[in-house]
């Protein structure tokens, strides 16, 4: 039961590939893409956020419903031995003013070309442009460039992603094929994205690309501080992301989500009310909030979408200020989302990942029913868990090695 076969070459993927290869057993990793990788290069183009140095429990919080099953994952394989297995090819890692650990040299290409080479040093097979496409009988069938091959293997992992960035190769094709073989598969939705909002056209053209830095947002009992994106036609950005899961919820059951804005929390309620009494005089409504407030023009442009913007009392713009009801429609079409909630069911697989009326075939990764806000709990959970399926494995088939 050594001849392993792994379809899908990203961190899970290759994280069960390493600790597999690494102990002997016969590795062959299938990649629809020509290159391995592609989306946690992509994550990595604005820094490679890999993982986070919040406390364990605090960590494992971020799972939400599903926190009880990963804390098995994360505990098998911590932020801690994440770093020192960063550390072991050779990409040292540092803890940022946030909390988020990142590599030194804040790259993901440095790290995925070190990975690939060790991959190849434990005799990993690679294969390149090889469309998964299911079974026939307990082969499985790829489409290449070559034609149709069928391929037998002992044992398969699928870590073929969830259905973000699918030109980047996860266009979740895998759902109807597993449904075929009645997995059950809960629906795949936009995670860690955003939402569109009816703006103005005058708004809309004047702060789209901008940033509405330094302001908490707040939703159920939920409350952050941070900052999002004006797009063309709603929000999106780290502060949006962090909530997108019970915002998206939200409008699913109700069809709108109302987010409450505080556009100054550095002020309370008192303070704001008592600059807002100082005389307007000659000064336009966005001059005297820009000159009373120090508000930025994006949270004016903000006020400045209400209907009732130039008659209002210091009372009633210290409402809107501090309590603005941002209301979000819908999100983002899942190809924009950085992430995927949904996926194979966890009733559908035992204790070890394996399928349960598929025979030694493992799930790993995003194609799990999961989501995680970023700042490193995404990565941080794939790659846990490709090597949480790959000790599983390895435990429950042990390689008969002579002594």
């Amino acid at each position: 039961m050594n001849n392993i076969s792994i379809i899908g070459g990203g961190p899970s993927g290759l994280m069960a590939a390493d600790i597999l290869s690494a102990n002997g057993y016969a590795v062959t990793i299938y990649e629809r893409k020509a290159t391995f990788g592609r989306k946690f290069l992509m994550a990595g183009r604005g820094g490679l956020n890999i993982s986070n140095s919040e406390n364990l429990d605090d960590f494992i919080k971020n799972y939400g419903i599903k926190s009880s099953i990963f804390k098995n994952i994360i505990n098998n394989f911590t932020p801690e031995n994440l770093r020192d297995w960063c550390k072991g090819l050779g990409e040292r890692t540092f803890i940022g003013s946030s909390g988020r650990i990142f590599p030194e040299s804040f790259k993901a290409s440095p790290l995925l070309r070190a990975w690939i080479k060790r991959l190849d040093q434990q005799n990993v097979i690679f294969k390149l442009n090889h469309n998964w496409l299911g079974w026939k009988k307990d082969n499985l069938i790829f489409k290449t460039k070559s034609g149709i091959i069928y391929i037998e293997s002992n044992m398969t992992i699928l870590s073929l992603g969830g259905a973000s960035w699918p030109n980047l190769g996860s266009d979740g094709s895998w759902v109807k094929i597993l449904k075929d073989q009645n997995i059950k598969v809960s629906n795949l939705q936009p995670s860690n994205c955003g939402f569109m909002v009816e703006w103005s056209k005058i708004f809309s053209k004047r702060f789209e690309g901008k940033s509405l830095k330094s302001v908490s947002l707040s939703f159920q009992d939920k409350k952050i501080l941070g900052e999002f994106i004006i797009t063309k036609n709603g929000v999106e950005g780290g502060a949006i992301y962090t909530l997108s899961s019970l915002l998206r919820e939200e409008i699913n059951k109700n069809g709108v989500a109302k987010l409450i804005l505080d556009l100054k929390p550095d002020f309370n309620i008192k303070e704001t009310n008592k600059r807002l009494q100082k005389p307007k005089l000659k000064l336009s409504i966005t001059n005297y909030l820009r000159k009373t407030l120090n508000l930025s023009d994006v949270a004016i442009g903000l006020l400045m979408e209400l209907p009732d913007r130039n008659n209002s009392s210091p009372e009633k713009i210290t409402n809107n200020i501090k309590s603005y009801a941002l209301i979000l429609k819908k999100p983002f079409g899942i190809n924009r989302a950085i992430s995927t909630a949904g996926g194979v069911t966890f009733n559908s697989i035992d204790k070890n990942f394996m399928l349960n009326n598929k025979k030694n075939v493992f799930i790993a990764g995003e194609m799990l029913d999961w989501e995680a806000p970023t700042g490193g709990y995404l990565l941080q959970a794939c790659i846990a868990n490709g090597a949480f399926v790959a000790n599983n494995i390895i435990k429950k088939y042990p390689l008969n090695k002579p002594h």
